[in-house]
């Protein structure tokens, strides 16, 4: 509680302060303080403004409360769909192993060679400059060297 030394109410400035009150922190005497639920107040206004914001303070935790739990529940529902999807590899995978094995290494085969024939025609020196891109590219430079 906040240091009331020397304090004295404000209703009346003859008598020292016994409490402050808990809504608008106003010094007050033993004769101002209105006390309920054990907290004083200087006011039934300042009881009420109490109450009052105490009860949206409890509708905003209860809607905070309700919107982290359909957060969960969503969070909890796309967890599930992953597992799910995830099975139904795992179960796909399982009853179709070897034609899954055999695309897999057939597209491993395409994939090197595909290297391969890329390795050989650097170093042949023989890129395919099929692009439009770069011939229309080759044609400027062509005519800038011409001028």
């Amino acid at each position: 509680m906040a240091d009331l030394h020397g304090s004295v109410c404000l209703n009346h400035p003859n008598t020292l302060a016994v409490a402050r009150c808990a809504t608008c922190s106003k010094p007050i005497c033993a004769e101002c303080a209105q006390e309920h639920d054990g907290v004083k107040y200087c006011s039934d206004l300042c009881w009420q403004n109490a109450k009052r914001t105490g009860l949206m303070v409890d509708d905003v935790n209860r809607r905070k409360g309700a919107a982290n739990f359909k957060r969960r529940i969503v969070q909890l529902i796309q967890l599930i769909i992953v597992l799910a999807v995830i099975a139904g590899g795992y179960y796909f995978y399982k009853t179709h192993k070897a034609t899954v094995d055999a695309k897999i290494k057939q597209t491993q085969q395409k994939l090197e060679q595909g290297a391969k024939d890329a390795k050989k025609a650097v170093e042949d020196n023989t890129v395919n400059r099929s692009s439009t891109y770069k011939r229309n590219i080759e044609k400027i430079d062509a005519s800038d060297l011409t001028k």
